[in-house]
């Protein structure tokens, strides 16, 4: 990372909590651009602010996308054309940090002429995002998914991935997105579904404690961001979706049972999956 400059657009939480890590460290300069102009005074002294992307782009060696991925995917095309700009002798490296890779690597695969792309999840995330719950540490010790796309983009991902502290783990992007729906996806369905569970308005409900707040925590995530990601992996998030329906009535068959035991035995079953 010595010597290069990364462009970060969008400072929420991943985005803020890269350029928390890499600002005054290894050697490299952050530069960062945001449409949400309020950020810029927040960030001031953590990172060199760019007026715009075209400017974020001409001035960088790596750009970071920490935006939804249908955002991600809309922004290649300008990415391109600015990088006709650069007067860098080094190759513009493009990466992500959305949950949803296949896609994104789809659209990059158009402009291969312009950058290199390598697609990043970092397993990091949260229900609360924003600049102000970012942190320098956010990475330290978690999985950082990176999809192999060529020695130098690969080599880059890994060196950015270890700056920041995480663990880098090599996955095929449509390997990546089949089991995002399962373990990304799924839960913030079920989330949102359980916390439309409400009680009278009248009382508060007596009964909510730790395993309905575990059960509904990424509910009070940005709507229109899990939308998104899920979106962009419907038809793995569907398939997802129809073998949980039929595990749900597995269930509710064995409810239906003259004992506990067979609902004890699944039960059992599908809790040494967990582990």
């Amino acid at each position: 990372m010595n010597g290069l400059t990364v462009g970060i657009v969008g400072l929420g939480l991943i985005g803020g909590s890269i350029a928390r890590r890499l600002a005054g460290r290894h050697g490299c300069e952050v530069v960062a651009f945001d449409t949400n102009m309020s950020i810029r005074r927040r960030a001031r002294g953590v990172v060199r602010w760019c007026p715009s992307l075209e400017a974020l782009v001409v001035a960088s060696d790596i750009v970071v996308l920490a935006v939804p991925v249908p955002a991600i995917v809309a922004l290649l095309p300008d990415i391109a054309r600015a990088s006709l700009s650069r007067r860098s002798r080094r190759r513009l490296v493009v990466t992500d940090v959305g949950s949803i890779k296949a896609p994104v690597a789809r659209a990059a695969a158009r402009y291969r002429t312009a950058f290199d792309y390598v697609g990043l999840h970092p397993i990091a995330g949260g229900e609360v995002n924003g600049w102000r719950a970012s942190h320098a540490t956010l990475f330290e010790g978690r999985t950082i998914v990176y999809c192999p796309a060529g020695p130098r983009p690969d080599r880059l991902a890994r060196a950015l991935i270890s700056a920041l502290g995480g663990k880098a783990v090599a996955m095929n992007p449509l390997e990546h997105d089949r089991m995002a729906a399962e373990t990304i996806g799924l839960p913030h369905l079920l989330a949102f579904a359980a916390s439309g569970l409400r009680p009278p308005a009248t009382a508060r409900h007596p009964l909510r404690g730790t395993s309905w707040a575990g059960l509904t925590r990424v509910s009070v995530s940005d709507p229109a961001f899990v939308a998104g990601l899920l979106y962009a992996n419907a038809s793995h998030q569907r398939r997802v979706l129809r073998v949980f329906r039929e595990r749900l009535a597995e269930l509710e068959r064995l409810l239906a049972q003259s004992t506990a035991a067979p609902l004890a035995r699944a039960l059992r079953k599908a809790g040494r999956g967990r582990s």
